[in-house]
């Protein structure tokens, strides 16, 4: 569907917010484009220039893309909200396409529900790693989260070791 639109409009910029679905779709749609993605924008300085976080989020580097078609996923908390009104954009149909579906199945969907924040939107993060030693101690966490109104993430290593179980939360990733 973002290449049948890109083929018929032919932008010069693709932007998404940084979630879990654009993270996976954007470099695909980048490879299809030929071009290099631009992940996790935090500023943007010019049309060709952005700022974006490097070395687990220890740095901000300013890079400057010479792709033809620039291809964004921007942290929407690095940005003033838009006005609820006002603006000019037309609203244009998008392109039909077919998709084919012989190779694939729907299975199931599932959704999980957490009283806790989403860790893109939360004031306050509790994250846990290797030093929390067993899945057992998260629990330590997940009461300190619930007290606060906190998100709750863990280590990558921490996820590797199994230490969190799979869907009780989001992974931090800097």
């Amino acid at each position: 569907m973002v290449l049948a639109a890109q083929k018929q409009f032919n932008f010069s910029h693709l932007v998404a917010a940084a979630s879990a679905f654009s993270r996976g779709v954007i470099p695909r749609v980048a490879a299809k484009l030929d071009c290099s993605p631009v992940s996790e924008v935090l500023d943007i300085h010019s049309e060709d220039t952005f700022s974006r976080p490097t070395y687990a989020g220890n740095a901000i580097a300013k890079v400057k893309s010479k792709a033809p078609i620039k291809l964004l996923t921007v942290r929407s908390t690095s940005f003033e909200p838009a006005a609820a009104s006002g603006g000019g954009a037309q609203v244009e149909k998008a392109p039909q396409t077919e998709i084919s579906t012989e190779q694939s199945e729907f299975v199931s969907q599932e959704l999980s529900k957490s009283e806790r924040p989403e860790l893109a939107s939360a004031k306050i993060v509790v994250s846990g790693g290797r030093g929390l030693k067993s899945g057992e101690n998260f629990k330590i966490l997940y009461e300190l989260a619930d007290k606060i109104g906190a998100g709750v993430g863990a280590s990558r290593a921490a996820v590797d070791a199994g230490f969190v179980p799979n869907g009780e939360f989001s992974p931090f990733l800097p």
